[in-house]
């Protein structure tokens, strides 16, 4: 049976473990500065067709989460997921030590469905009283969710074209993506 609900449950792949006994006995400087690390950042520049780019590591998925996060909204916003959703139940209150609000809706096995969205977006703006509130400024996802469920490329599609409509960014955590791959 293939569980995907959560990355801690399994240990690590053998060619995985292969490669870190190769590298076991090196003697790195650390801190992101080791040639593994620029190599890394060497392909990732590669894969991006930017060899400009900023790439950073951190130690991390809520780090990375709180560092996305945190650097897209601005004081008064506050990112929209899932009531399953990591940041919500997994990180505890990371991105909201940052001041920044998790703004849970309703999700369906695990997903945040873009009516959902919508609906909550519509609402939000059409309130008189929006400027007394924290407003939606990104919407958060992660595939698979904390359920272990998968969205649909539709179903990715549909979130994309309201945070469009509402001039918002969808970010998907993909930190569990290669094994629900």
């Amino acid at each position: 049976m293939d569980r995907f609900e959560c990355d801690y449950a399994e240990g690590a792949h053998p060619k995985i473990m292969e490669a870190l006994m190769k590298t076991n006995f090196e003697q790195s400087p650390g801190y992101c500065t080791d040639s593994h690390c620029a190599l890394a950042r060497k392909l990732i520049q590669e894969a991006c067709s930017d060899e400009e780019a900023h790439v950073y590591f951190v130690a991390g998925g809520t780090q990375a989460n709180v560092c996305v996060i945190s650097a897209l909204l601005r004081s008064f916003q506050g990112c929209v997921c899932v009531e399953s959703g990591h940041i919500n139940v997994h990180e505890a209150g990371a991105v909201e030590a940052t001041g920044h609000k998790v703004l849970a809706l309703k999700g369906e096995d695990g997903k945040l469905q873009a009516e959902t969205l919508d609906s909550y977006l519509t609402s939000f703006w059409a309130d008189p009283n929006t400027e007394h509130m924290v407003q939606p400024g990104m919407v958060y996802i992660s595939s698979p969710t904390e359920i272990g469920t998968v969205y649909s490329k539709s179903e990715l599609e549909a979130l994309y074209r309201v945070c469009q409509k509402f001039a918002i960014p969808l970010y998907l955590d993909g930190a569990r993506m290669s094994y629900g791959l």
